[in-house]
């Protein structure tokens, strides 16, 4: 009863602290004191990156024949099971022997708080994603270009940019949604490791730091819902862009 008690009263406490101004502060404190603008920046590129890559490849996969998206899928499954931590390796390799051989640093490949890489994090936090969300995309993809509906619309000469974005972005949009919340959270996973890799720092760093060094001011719960907010902003942008989407599709 004793544990219950302390239970209810901690979780008491900690909607106390969240639901102030002093909570509001603490957040902006907290993001500029992490470098929490790289970590942000850092996963909405690649979102971006990840979606107008998936996009383009919906746009352009009606020209495409069906040995060329299956010799496709199984190129995309052979990058799939590479370790990032090779691909690391072989990108800070590449640089080095470039480097030897013209004088020119293509990428920076260790940064600091101040000065942190951009590339090669990006392409990193990246590749994974759009890898993955193409090859579980694909059958639903497929499925849209050969259902009826589409394939008489198009007999009727109804531009192809007009279905694509009247039938096709709505029609795969619900996969897209329910499969998007676990990519958010392998990026969150690869974020960490480019975080301690590349000397950068970040929100995801100062969330382990919360567990090393605790707070004296703030209890340690409320340090980490204050970082977890801060890391799901972009996910919380992007669904409010989902349901943008399916709203004014739903008005048509």
């Amino acid at each position: 009863m004793r544990d219950t008690g302390l239970l209810v009263d901690t979780i008491k406490e900690t909607f106390a602290q969240i639901f102030t101004y002093r909570y509001l502060s603490e957040l902006v404190i907290i993001y500029h004191q992490t470098n929490g603008e790289y970590t942000f920046k850092l996963i909405s590129a690649s979102l971006v990156i990840t979606l107008v890559s998936l996009m383009l490849y919906s746009y352009y996969f009606p020209k495409f024949k069906n040995k060329t998206i299956t010799k496709f899928t199984r190129y995309l499954e052979d990058i799939e099971n590479l370790p990032v931590l090779g691909i690391v390796f072989f990108i800070h390799w590449l640089s080095v022997v470039i480097y030897k051989e013209t004088s020119i640093y293509l990428f920076k490949t260790v940064g600091t708080p101040r000065e942190p890489a951009i590339v090669v994090p990006l392409i990193i936090l990246s590749i994974f994603p759009i890898v993955f969300l193409i090859k579980y995309m694909t059958p639903y993809i497929k499925d849209v270009y050969q259902s009826n509906y589409f394939v008489f619309a198009k007999s009727l000469g109804y531009p192809k940019y007009k279905l694509f974005f009247s039938y096709v972005i709505p029609n795969v949009l619900p996969f897209l949604e329910n499969i998007m919340k676990f990519i958010y959270l392998e990026m969150i996973t690869v974020m960490l490791f480019i975080e301690i890799q590349f000397n950068t720092g970040g929100l995801l760093t100062g969330l382990r730091d919360t567990q090393l060094i605790p707070s004296n001011t703030t209890s340690p719960q409320v340090m980490v819902i204050n970082y977890l907010i801060l890391l799901l902003i972009p996910y919380f942008l992007m669904s409010i862009l989902f349901k943008i989407i399916k709203f004014f599709n739903s008005n048509k």
